[in-house]
């Protein structure tokens, strides 16, 4: 996040972080800050307060990491076969 603002023009002052995107959505929408959230977050949970615009020339790489060989498990392979379709999906 910070790269990104100073490739904007400005360094921002954090004063608080959090790792809760609830929490984060929810001091955002009532005024008390501004936020950089994963595109993930916002599709499990969207609070309706929130107006959300992507980052132009950021990219992000999620990796998963399974443990064994082949074949996963069948949750484990619903759940990379997700993450195959959210980062394939258009943004």
């Amino acid at each position: 996040m910070v790269a990104a603002c100073e490739r904007a023009g400005f360094t921002p002052r954090i004063a608080y972080e959090s790792d809760d995107m609830v929490v984060i959505q929810s001091l955002v929408a009532a005024g008390m800050a501004a936020a950089a959230l994963p595109g993930l977050a916002l599709r499990a949970h969207r609070h309706p307060g929130v107006h959300a615009t992507e980052l132009e020339g950021s990219a992000r790489r999620i990796h998963a990491v399974t443990y064994g060989d082949p074949p996963d498990p069948p949750g484990v392979a619903a759940l990379l076969e997700i993450l195959r379709e959210v980062a394939a999906a258009p943004a």
